[in-house]
């Protein structure tokens, strides 16, 4: 079971601090909705784009609330001072449906309360980085990529590796012990290692077969040096071969909460094989914020906190 990090927000600035790594990466032009439980937890953090029709952003919110059976939300958006009354009319308009405790903008390096009663009307000058949610999110392995853009290049294919994984494929011999190469394999990755392309040709014909990949899934725990493997073999893969590794990276994005990640992981490999059980199921899961809590039947752990698109 992965480790599930409880964080502790004393305030505003530790909270907007905290809202990149809860999403993967630092918003732009985004409304973004964290939603509250009744103990003040934050069940899942959800993002549209600031620029979405109000009834877009209203159905959507109110989906994600259903679905985490949220008590209350805090609003953030992100843009220049231009968007304030947008970001006021989407609070206003989810208050017809939902307790918004609070509305803010942040604007580079500086937030607004939008509503009262706020003590930052005028403004408070902040650094999301230097909070102490961000240093903790830092030590529990949660990232936070410049951009979405940036995150959904994680799962963009590399030409030039592909080129050389599909030679080394074309070259390799039947492996003589196929369980004791897989678990090889996956103890160098688990140790921090890279693969070789010699060793990504390797395991790419290894995931070929069905039984190993169940094996895997099963044992996939959601640890970052899992998601980051089958990252690296998502871009790195010539496409005949992506299906696997792109449903284990989104299988394993899906299990951390990185829900945006999980659907990008998920298209991938559904681009190559629409058929694709797994990658079918957490982009549907992903893409209706369902935690993976929900869908016990896959063999999925238990989180407080949903990182969503």
């Amino acid at each position: 079971m992965s480790h599930v990090p409880t964080f502790t927000v004393r305030s505003q600035a530790e909270l907007l601090g905290l809202v990149p790594y809860l999403l993967g990466y630092h918003p732009e032009q985004s409304l973004v909705a964290l939603f509250m439980k009744a103990d003040r937890r934050v069940a899942v953090a959800a993002r549209v784009d600031l620029a979405a029709p109000m009834a877009q952003v209203v159905e959507a919110f109110r989906d994600v609330a259903d679905r985490a059976a949220a008590q209350t939300l805090v609003l953030v958006g992100y843009g220049n001072r231009d968007v304030a009354p947008t970001v006021t009319a989407a609070g206003d308009a989810l208050a017809a449906h939902l307790t918004v405790s609070q509305t803010l903008l942040v604007i580079t390096d500086r937030y607004f309360c939008l509503d009262c009663p706020c003590d930052a009307i005028e403004g408070v000058s902040f650094d999301a980085k230097a909070t102490a949610t961000a240093a903790q999110s830092t030590v529990e392995g949660l990232v936070a990529l410049p951009s979405r853009d940036a995150l959904l290049a994680l799962t963009d294919p590399d030409p030039a590796q592909q080129a050389a994984v599909a030679a080394a494929i074309a070259a390799l011999q039947p492996a003589s012990d196929e369980p004791a190469t897989l678990r090889a394999l996956l103890d160098r990755a688990r140790n921090g290692h890279r693969l070789t392309v010699e060793q990504a040709a390797r395991l790419a014909i290894l995931l070929t077969d069905p039984h190993n990949q169940h094996a895997v899934r099963r044992a996939t725990s959601g640890a970052m040096w899992e998601r980051d493997l089958w990252l690296d073999l998502t871009r790195r893969l010539p496409d005949e071969y992506v299906t696997a590794p792109a449903g284990l990276a989104a299988w394993c994005a899906w299990r951390l909460g990185d829900e945006t990640l999980a659907l990008a992981a998920a298209r991938r490999a559904l681009t190559v094989n629409p058929q694709d059980r797994i990658s079918r199921i957490v982009a549907l899961a992903a893409d209706r914020h369902i935690p993976a809590r929900d869908l016990a039947f896959l063999g999925t752990c238990d989180f407080d906190v949903a990182r969503a698109e």
